[in-house]
């Protein structure tokens, strides 16, 4: 009796120690967790004074000092940033797919722009297309990558970085056709992008076989059905006068909520749901203000900015913190300037005929050229392929730092380019005679933007997401 008794005892109070440590290590946890998440929100909010008062990208910064906390040179008490940012990764991800997608669909309102449209549509498919051709050939070609891998590397390289683009084109002077084209392009590279990899990673596993096609076609139609029903909805519950109070950040929640139901519960669609709901909300422009100082137009900025914010401090940041310096290598580094080349020599086509059609200016005509940055959108969805599988673990370590690579190479590039298009325009305009005094004629199509359309395009251009600049 008595042995058995103390047995119990001993037992219970193992039991008791366990659940202490247990506890112990939880609370562990959680103030690494509190920690991480802190400081992330601090050198965010470091980096973006950085930027406001030198004009350096804050994602340069970000991408450094994720580099320098990951590398082991700093003394951390034991502590592993890479750790603690990699249990929310998951999480992080999910949102920031769900949100670029409705991000997307909510801008992309283009009535009025008729034929406009279809030339910036145009170019920007053109332009896509030869990108991801050659980035694909470079990949499997150049760096032995496997077809799936270099399948999304070009996928998610297709287009500009949106953000980088509006973040020179306020000062670039450039005409509001092209500010449109690009701006276009950066949103639709973002939306083909998200939607193509993610489609990609739910491919039936033996595409062939035209039986396996039948569930993933109806879950995508029921994801589009199920959203555009939630949309038309919502876009009835906040249409008024007066903007809704809370209503952006509720959409958002919405936006979240459709991406978790198409993930769950209709095939993993949750980023065409999130697409679907967003493109009839900004169909039906019920989260405009009308105006720049109307109410709710300085909410919905600030919300979105700072939700922008979170999101890309957390990519950048962790994005340093996956590179390894050892592999940073003379051919991983020649390889991210052929990436770069691409960007640059996969515009030329298109941009040449955009040029010629709307006799655009040498400015005009540069900048089309130079922009080749990529951005947030890019590393969010390699990043999900690499955690998801897709991107084989033996290819994963080489692929994180080619992203690294590209993106500050792709940056350089862009800025180089952008201020040789400003010299040569500067130039051009000091060599040019003073033009004698022209006698009165008709202006042909291609030499103005007629009332109705130039009307849309400001409305566009004036939309409060779009003029903050943070698309992706």
């Amino acid at each position: 009796m008595f042995p058995a008794d103390i047995r119990s005892e001993d037992t219970h109070g193992t039991s008791f120690k366990f659940v202490k440590a247990s506890r112990r290590d939880a609370m562990a946890d959680v103030w690494v967790f509190l920690l991480a998440g802190a400081s992330l929100v601090l050198l965010g909010f470091g980096a973006a004074q950085v930027f406001d008062r030198f004009r350096i990208p804050d994602y340069f910064i970000l991408m450094a000092l994720g580099l320098l906390l990951g590398s082991g040179f700093l003394p951390l008490g034991g502590l592993d940033p890479r750790a603690s940012l990699a249990s929310v990764a998951p999480l992080l991800t999910s949102i920031a797919l769900a949100f670029i997608l409705f991000e997307g669909g909510l801008v992309l309102h283009v009535r009025g722009m008729g034929g406009v449209w279809a030339v910036a549509a145009l170019h920007t498919a053109i332009a896509m297309a030869l990108s991801m051709a050659g980035m694909w050939l470079v990949a499997t070609q150049l760096l032995g990558l496997t077809s799936m891998t270099a399948l999304i590397l070009a996928l998610a390289f297709c287009g500009p970085s949106a953000t980088i683009v509006l973040s020179f084109l306020p000062r670039s002077g450039v005409e509001a056709r092209t500010r449109f084209t690009l701006t276009v392009e950066g949103v639709m590279g973002n939306i083909v992008a998200t939607i193509l990899v993610l489609l990609l990673v739910r491919l039936p596993a033996d595409p062939a076989t035209s039986l396996a096609w039948a569930p993933f076609l109806m879950n995508v139609g029921a994801t589009v059905i199920v959203a555009f029903v939630v949309g038309e909805g919502w876009a009835r519950a906040v249409r008024g006068p007066r903007p809704r109070s809370f209503a952006f950040m509720t959409s958002v929640a919405l936006a979240v909520f459709l991406y978790a139901i198409g993930e769950g519960l209709l095939g993993g669609n949750g980023g065409l749901a999130a697409f679907v709901f967003g493109l009839v909300l900004g169909h039906r422009r019920v989260l405009l203000a009308p105006q720049p100082g109307a109410q709710g137009s300085r909410g919905l900025q600030e919300f979105h900015r700072e939700l922008v914010f979170l999101l890309r401090t957390f990519f950048f940041l962790y994005l340093g913190l996956r590179v390894s310096l050892s592999g940073i290598t003379e051919n991983l580094l020649f390889a991210a300037i052929a990436f770069g080349l691409v960007f640059y020599v996969s515009r030329l086509p298109s941009s040449i005929g955009l040029v010629r059609v709307w006799r655009l200016p040498p400015l005009d005509a540069g900048i089309l050229r130079a922009t080749v940055g990529r951005g947030m959108t890019d590393t969010v969805l390699i990043l999900f392929a690499i955690e998801v599988g897709v991107i084989p673990p033996a290819e994963a370590s080489f692929v994180t730092n080619l992203l690294f690579l590209v993106i500050v190479v792709a940056a350089a590039l862009s800025a180089g380019l952008v201020m040789m298009a400003e010299r040569t325009a500067r130039s051009l305009a000091s060599r040019r005679p003073a033009p004698p005094p022209a006698l009165p004629r008709a202006e042909g199509p291609s030499d103005q933007v007629p009332e109705q359309l130039d009307r849309a395009m400001a409305q566009f251009l004036d939309d409060p997401i779009v003029k903050r600049g943070q698309i992706d």
